[in-house]
């Protein structure tokens, strides 16, 4: 009898299997929908330039080594590495890395991304502050030695770059370069991408941090208008924006369902010449403009005040940037602006401002800077195009003057030398100064900061007076979350590499 009955229980268990086989439910998906207001210009991270793009580098890459949030240099790729003397680091590299194709990293991707990175053809923002080194060599699959022709002080600085992203070799070699596909070890792997709409990101299953990332997917929609952005958290089909628009940011503000996080950015908002268009051939009309611009009242209106106004370096970084007060150009002047371009014989002079939409375009800060400039006797005409067209502009140095925004970065060496050095890999200021290239070589070769810190004052005090530039201020940076969103954290470098760490937890 007991022997039926263990046959019937275990007969009903059987049959019961295949129902439970079919109402069995596989984990949802979860997806992090991202709206940005910008789409990419190109994918390689060795060549690109826009903000909008390293944005995605930041989740498709790894570098040798990257910035934490309190912008201190720690190991990405490198699990360690040492410094037998001050002209080599010998870098250590994670085990079981693999490219998002399967490829292992080897020491031997390394040595060929800073050899891309430095060889003049692929003109890479990051050679400039890495043309220090002299030799990379691979010491064993897991071992980078880098050997510098001098000790310069930003070498890991330089490393931490997004430009510096290390790359395939296989991949490189087979597809010529990056710019519409990718080949990185991040923690999302690029999935689907439909050009001024939106881009898919997939989990990378084999990341080598391990329990990162803890989506499944990032969604990134692109979505021009920055009031649209406010609307999709609004209506939750977006579940993260990022949103630069002051007037917008104070409205998600006022919004309690958000979480609205900010940081003092390392980007710098400048006015640019271009050095070889007459008259701003003079170093006088220059900073004749310098005294003209408030830059106060730009943050005002065209920042609600999520701003502070900066020097050559980025005002976040104290260690090194003077406080504006100190410089004379920094106290608006009309009166002095308007001498100073009479004797130059510039008064009335007529140029173009170009400018794009798109915030990093700052077509409001063109509109007041034209205002304060007729004000002054000036005949600016702005020319807003569009975001593509700008890029193009600002890369053949087709302008008369141009509103920027530039990256910055904790190491002054990294964010000057690169963009104000004669040779500069994103000077396209086309600006020369034998003085101003003599206190930039100096500055990159000490190593304590009781010796750099006088260099680069007055590598400011010549920046400001000389004015290949107007430099105008820091913006904030922004991410506006829902409240379900945890995890992210704003690093001031404006990167969103922590995205890996973000989770949805409704």
């Amino acid at each position: 009898m007991r022997a039926t009955r263990f046959l019937i229980v275990v007969l009903t268990l059987v049959l019961a299997l295949p129902l439970a086989a079919r109402t069995y439910a596989a984990p949802a998906k979860v997806t992090l929908t991202l709206g940005v207001d910008q789409e990419v210009v190109g994918l390689d991270p060795n060549k690109v330039t826009a903000f909008s793009s390293f944005r995605r580098i930041d989740l498709l890459y790894n570098k040798l080594v990257t910035y934490d949030p309190g912008l201190h240099v720690v190991g990405d790729l490198a699990s360690s590495w040492d410094t037998p003397d001050n002209r080599t680091y010998v870098f250590h590299l994670h085990p079981g890395v693999r490219f998002h194709d399967g490829t292992p990293l080897t020491a031997d991707d390394v040595v060929f991304t800073i050899q891309r990175i430095l060889d003049p053809k692929t003109a890479s923002p990051a050679r400039s502050y890495l043309d220090a080194v002299d030799t990379v060599t691979a010491v064993d699959p897991l071992t980078v030695r880098i050997h510098l022709k001098y000790p310069l002080a930003s070498t890991l600085a330089g490393l931490a770059s997004g430009n510096s992203a290390i790359v395939e070799r296989a991949a490189v070699l087979k597809n010529g370069d990056l710019q519409k596909t990718e080949a990185g070890t991040g923690p999302f792997m690029l999935a689907e991408w439909v050009p001024d709409n939106y881009m898919r990101l997939v989990r990378n299953p084999n990341y080598f941090k391990r329990g990162n990332p803890k989506v499944d997917e990032v969604v990134i929609r692109i979505v021009p208008e920055e009031a649209s952005l406010l609307a999709g958290l609004r209506s939750r089909s977006l579940d993260m924006a990022t949103i630069s628009d002051g007037s917008v940011i104070k409205q998600a503000q006022g919004d309690k369902s958000l979480q609205v996080l900010q940081a003092p950015s390392l980007n710098l908002r400048i006015f640019s010449f271009n050095t070889t268009h007459p008259p701003f051939t003079n170093a006088k009309v220059r900073d004749a403009i310098a005294y003209a611009i408030d830059r106060q009242a730009i943050v005002a209106a065209a920042e609600f005040g999520f701003g502070q106004v900066s020097g050559p370096i980025p005002a976040p970084d104290k260690l090194y940037a003077l406080p504006v007060s100190t410089f004379p150009e920094y106290h608006t002047n009309p009166a002095k602006a308007k001498q100073m371009l009479q004797e130059a014989g510039a008064a009335g002079a007529a140029f173009n401002i170009v400018a794009s939409p798109t915030y990093e375009g700052g077509l409001a800060v063109a509109q007041i800077i034209q205002a304060q400039l007729r004000a002054v006797g000036l005949n600016p005409t702005i020319d807003n195009v569009e975001w593509g067209t700008y890029i193009n502009r600002w890369v053949k140095r087709d302008f008369d003057t141009m509103v920027e925004l530039r990256g910055g970065d904790p190491d002054p060496d990294r964010f000057l030398y690169r963009t104000f050095y004669s040779t500069g890999a994103v000077n396209n200021f086309l600006f020369k100064d034998p003085a101003v290239d003599k206190l930039l070589d100096r500055g990159r070769v000490h190593v304590a900061v009781a010796e750099r810190k006088p260099i680069y004052d007055d590598v400011q005090r010549a920046l400001v007076t000389d004015a290949p530039a107007v430099f105008l201020y820091t913006p904030y940076t922004t991410q506006v979350l829902q409240s379900y969103v945890k995890g992210f954290r704003v690093i001031p470098t404006g990167s969103l590499e922590l995205l890996q760490d973000t989770s949805i937890q409704r």
